[in-house]
């Protein structure tokens, strides 16, 4: 069973639980589900939400995030790409996987990662179709 850790930076907290849910259907299970109170502006800056993204991340299989993202977001994406075997990048616009800008540019040079041009909706079947075979039949 494929572990994956969803970045929760850039959605609201019915629209994170929708795509995790859409993603358990894959038959994927979440390495950590984040409550409501964590969509909070700035409440990822506290120690207790790092370490518990640090220990998600450490046990994924696969992480997802969608781009552009806060410096959270850019945070986690440095370490997953260290610890986790497999990397998804999702963005709205395609400016995001290019080398515009310093966050853009960074995204864009890192090696070995899927990326998709979605809607975050649209992560779910955007995965069932890079990740075919990792889907439980």
């Amino acid at each position: 069973m494929v572990s994956f850790y969803l970045s929760p930076s850039n959605f609201c907290y019915h629209e994170y639980m929708k795509i995790i849910h859409g993603i358990m259907d894959l038959g994927w299970k979440p390495t950590h589900l984040w409550p409501v109170e964590a969509f909070k502006i700035n409440s990822f800056l506290k120690s207790k939400a790092l370490t518990q993204s640090v220990k998600a991340i450490s046990r994924s299989d696969m992480f997802i995030a969608y781009v552009p993202g806060s410096n959270n977001t850019f945070f986690e994406v440095g370490l997953a790409y260290t610890l986790c075997e497999e990397m998804f990048l999702a963005a709205k616009d395609p400016v995001h996987f290019t080398q515009t800008g310093l966050a853009d540019s960074y995204i864009a040079s890192l090696d070995g990662i899927k990326r998709s041009c979605c809607k975050p909706a649209q992560i779910p079947s955007m995965l069932r179709k890079e990740y075919a075979y990792l889907i439980k039949r």
